[in-house]
């Protein structure tokens, strides 16, 4: 129960700390902007250097987001930024001299500079490079987002997992796969619901405490998972029923519940999907014949989100 109440806090922390964004009131000039802020946001992750450079860098994508929308809007939506740049003490370069030099100390006004830079360059190419498969949409939704969306995501990855039944306390590693299906719920939030299907291999100890021969145990979870989402991070919680066998037993499943959390980011969209990578924490007790197993997972796995 102390993993659940660390996985509630953790959510709690981060609600906290993800204030609400300010968009405009325009659903496509909305989408729009968190397309370009979540780009540029990405790209500083990975270390912002010349304006130029970075921005010319970010055009593909850019232009993949604009060139769905109509020229007014992206105007507007131009002077909705310079206006917010104003309202938060802009232009950026005054703010941080203000700010004692702290680039922390700017960080909103950073984004909105960049994400104008980028909006401005592919407002300036559309017209010569945008595609002419790429229509303008009405409203336009958002390339890089998955707001009020059906969505599947499928991941995989490693675990390491410390096991504990009666007063036996053991280690073991393995691997998990798992596809869920979802909906955004507005900008922030999103369900989903699937399967995640893994295997451990162990090598047990006996009474004598020593060590016998491989074993290999199998989990199937099925989670209830609620996703919080910050311009590119998210932070997971998830509950469900776990069942649990093991090879010399496979016709017993064991039963059990499932509690969760983890942290993860995801990139920019790639063709149809998000690609994306989380690190993960989970406790599970399986009710046995005997003590009750419990297992403490912690790992890392790859995920790939699409939008349908």
């Amino acid at each position: 129960m102390r993993v659940a109440a660390a996985a509630v806090s953790l959510v709690v922390a981060a609600g906290a700390a993800g204030c609400a964004r300010t968009v405009p009131a325009d659903p496509t000039m909305a989408a729009l902007y968190r397309d370009l802020e979540r780009q540029v946001t990405v790209a500083a992750a990975a270390g912002w250097s010349v304006d130029r450079l970075e921005v010319e860098d970010a055009l593909p994508a850019a232009l993949d987001s604009v060139c769905r929308v109509e020229p007014g809007a992206r105007r507007r939506l131009l002077a909705w930024i310079d206006a917010e740049i104003v309202r938060l003490g802009g232009p950026v370069e005054v703010a941080f001299e203000r700010r004692g030099r702290d680039l922390s100390a700017v960080d909103d006004l950073l984004v909105l500079t960049r994400a104008r830079k980028v909006l401005a360059r592919a407002d300036e190419a559309a017209a010569a490079d945008c595609p002419f498969w790429i229509g303008v949409e009405h409203p336009f939704r958002g390339r890089q987002i998955s707001d009020d969306r059906w969505m599947l995501t499928l991941g995989g990855g490693g675990k390491g997992i410390a096991i504990r039944q009666g007063d036996q306390q053991d280690l073991s590693f393995g691997g998990a796969g798992r596809l869920l299906a979802g909906r955004g719920l507005g900008s922030r939030s999103a369900l989903f619901v699937g399967l995640e299907l893994g295997a451990s291999a162990s090598f047990p100890k006996d009474d004598l405490g020593e060590r016998g021969a491989l074993r290999i145990a199998v989990d199937l979870v099925a989670p209830l998972v609620y996703r919080h989402t910050f311009t590119s991070a998210y932070v997971e919680a998830e509950a469900g029923w776990v069942g649990h066998t093991t090879e010399d037993a496979l016709g017993t499943i064991d039963h059990g519940f499932h509690l969760g959390v983890s942290v993860g980011a995801r990139a920019l969209r790639t063709r149809f999907f998000f690609p994306g990578a989380a690190l993960g924490l989970s406790y599970e007790q399986v009710a046995t014949d005997g003590p009750d197993l419990q297992m403490l997972k912690l790992g890392a796995r790859v995920a790939f989100d699409a939008n349908l």
